[in-house]
């Protein structure tokens, strides 16, 4: 009697735990199989090893530009996971890989979609991508201490074009095959008391941009940005975009970071974003040499400077997210999105069947917000 007892108690649990499941999944979310690589690096796709996630189902949500959705198209049997690029009511256009929205690039002010590592000494080593003098650069328990007193233009330089690479979760590098122009380069850096002039560089096109930094006395530095413009008769005087000072002790690790991004430079310091920053309205277009060749700035990244004293213990390189013209909609002429419409596109740009060959999606088939990788464990994150 006892166990009969004990039997229907453990059905009627078993039942209300399979129904409080059923209503999870129909009323809160449910877990997907990112099968696609249309949104590496963010989400790992692969029909048996990709990333499974959480998907929460709301009712029209309010969505933000760069918002992840998951949406349920009209004849598709499998939901696809994409980024919104533009909002109802919106004009859009993607150009030169970048999106413009109304006739203008996104501003500094306004969230942007993630940058894309393509590159990091923590995980790759650092002569497999940037060139530089082995005799003064020298490598001990994972710092490189660079010894270039007395020595000028002595630089690191990146090896090979940007192009739209990214890293695995391995922290292999999936090879790209389109150049991407908007990039941002990240050192982790220990002055010596006389490190004398460190520069960082990138260049875009016909354009060379760099800041300039000198130590001070007191213990700060002074950080100068230019932009020269390469042609065929040479380098063009450089241009001053501004300067300003910041804390920067010796013998102490600091982290400096400069980057393009729709047009605007950017010099981060320690985590303060913006010490430095300079809106231009347009690249300089490379010119074409005799032999075939082009003035491109090459190359893309570097850094280095005169009597350089100091350690170097990480390099981080990343690229913008970049929306290659391919497709019908949005890629050579504006695109007018209605009232209850989005745009929808893939991180993994060249790899994405998404608004560019559908055309807008209604609001009505998104069926919810990817909250989180649940599986596999190692991979498991908040989105």
């Amino acid at each position: 009697m006892r166990w009969g007892i004990w039997l229907r108690i453990a059905g009627a649990a078993a039942a209300a735990g399979a129904l409080a499941v059923l209503g999870l999944r129909a009323f809160v979310g449910d877990v997907f199989l990112v099968d696609s690589r249309s949104m590496e690096p963010v989400l790992h796709g692969d029909p048996k090893d990709g990333d499974r996630v959480f998907v929460r189902f709301e009712e029209r949500p309010p969505l933000r530009r760069f918002d992840l959705v998951v949406i349920a198209r009209p004849g598709e049997r499998v939901p696809v996971v994409k980024r919104v690029a533009g909002l109802a009511g919106e004009t859009v256009l993607l150009s030169g890989g970048d999106l413009y929205v109304g006739g203008a690039l996104l501003s500094s002010e306004v969230r942007h979609a993630p940058w894309v590592p393509i590159f990091d000494t923590t995980l790759q080593p650092f002569p497999d991508i940037f060139h530089f003098d082995r005799a003064r650069w020298v490598e001990r328990d994972g710092v490189w201490h660079v010894d270039g007193r007395g020595a000028r233009g002595l630089f690191a330089q990146l090896r090979a074009r940007i192009l739209d690479d990214y890293l695995l979760p391995s922290g292999q590098r999936a090879e790209g095959r389109a150049p991407v122009n908007d990039a941002a380069l990240e050192l982790e850096v220990r002055p010596q008391p006389q490190f004398g002039q460190l520069l960082l560089r990138l260049s875009e096109e016909g354009d060379l941009f760099w800041v300039e930094l000198v130590r001070t006395e007191t213990g700060r530095a002074r950080a100068k940005l230019f932009r020269g413009v390469r042609t065929l008769s040479g380098d063009g005087p450089p241009t001053a975009l501004g300067a300003t000072e910041f804390d920067f002790e010796p013998a102490q690790w600091h982290t400096l970071r400069f980057s393009n991004r729709d047009n605007e430079l950017c010099l981060d310091v320690d985590g303060r974003e913006g010490l430095l920053r300079h809106r231009y309205v347009a690249n300089t277009p490379s010119q074409r040499t005799p032999e075939g060749g082009t003035t491109h700035a090459l190359p893309r990244a570097e850094f280095g400077g005169d009597d350089l004293d100091l350690d170097l213990r990480r390099v981080r390189l990343e690229r913008d997210t970049t929306w290659f013209s391919l497709g019908r909609f949005a890629t050579s002429d504006s695109l007018v999105l209605g009232a209850d419409e989005i745009f929808v596109l893939g991180d993994n740009s060249a790899e994405s069947r998404d608004s560019r060959d559908w055309g807008p999606i209604p609001l009505s088939s998104v069926i919810g917000i990817p909250d989180s990788v649940v599986w596999p464990r190692p991979r498991a994150r908040d989105l």
